[in-house]
């Protein structure tokens, strides 16, 4: 019995569906890359927030969330300065949350004997093209929450906006989101609407 095969040109009729599909899913599959790693950012820097406030209030302390650019090592510390790729307000370079020991005044610093309750590594590689997590803050990028889980220093009200991009695009993507905090309640999470968080 004679088997018949398939011809030069079914093979490349095949070769070339499949390169179209492709082309056609690559893109799709970007955004929804680019749209995971916004999430994820989004969801750590809420559970961070959440967690030092919550922590305040059971420890009936102050506690402190800041940006640092060495969380990793065995005593980080706040940073409010541009470090290598990440800019100075670009939370993306990691943070750490703390509490305050008796006797510390300086909420937006860790001191000696402050207790270290979580330590977020940076995002991932720096690159042209990444994660940024930029506040906007001009100064000290950092909050404290007191006993009553309420601003405890640091700007009372603040924005972060999370969004993957070329670093050197100042215009934020659609798929951008917005962290709004206040002085009270919990922070609001909304998505960038013409380059800017959405009123309330």
């Amino acid at each position: 019995m004679h088997e018949r095969g398939f011809t030069m040109v079914e093979v490349l009729v095949v070769i070339t569906i499949t390169a179209i599909l492709l082309a056609l899913a690559i893109p799709s599959f970007q955004t929804m890359i680019r749209n995971n790693r916004i999430s994820s950012a989004s969801n750590s820097l809420l559970a961070a927030l959440d967690l030092a406030r919550s922590e305040a209030v059971r420890r009936s302390t102050v506690v402190t969330v800041c940006r640092s650019t060495n969380p990793e090592v065995a005593n980080p510390g706040c940073s409010s300065a541009a470090n290598g790729p990440y800019a100075a307000e670009d939370w993306a370079s990691g943070w750490i949350i703390f509490a305050k020991a008796a006797g510390n005044a300086n909420n937006g610093a860790f001191e000696a004997n402050d207790e270290l309750l979580l330590r977020q590594a940076s995002f991932m590689a720096p690159a042209q093209e990444r994660l940024i997590i930029e506040s906007t803050l001009a100064g000290n990028q950092w909050r404290a929450y007191g006993p009553r889980a309420l601003n405890a220093g640091g700007v009372p009200g603040m924005i972060f906006f999370i969004d993957y991009r070329d670093t050197a695009v100042a215009v934020r993507t659609n798929l951008a989101r917005c962290m709004e905090l206040t002085f009270t309640g919990r922070p609001s999470v909304a998505r960038v609407v013409a380059n800017a968080c959405p009123a309330a």
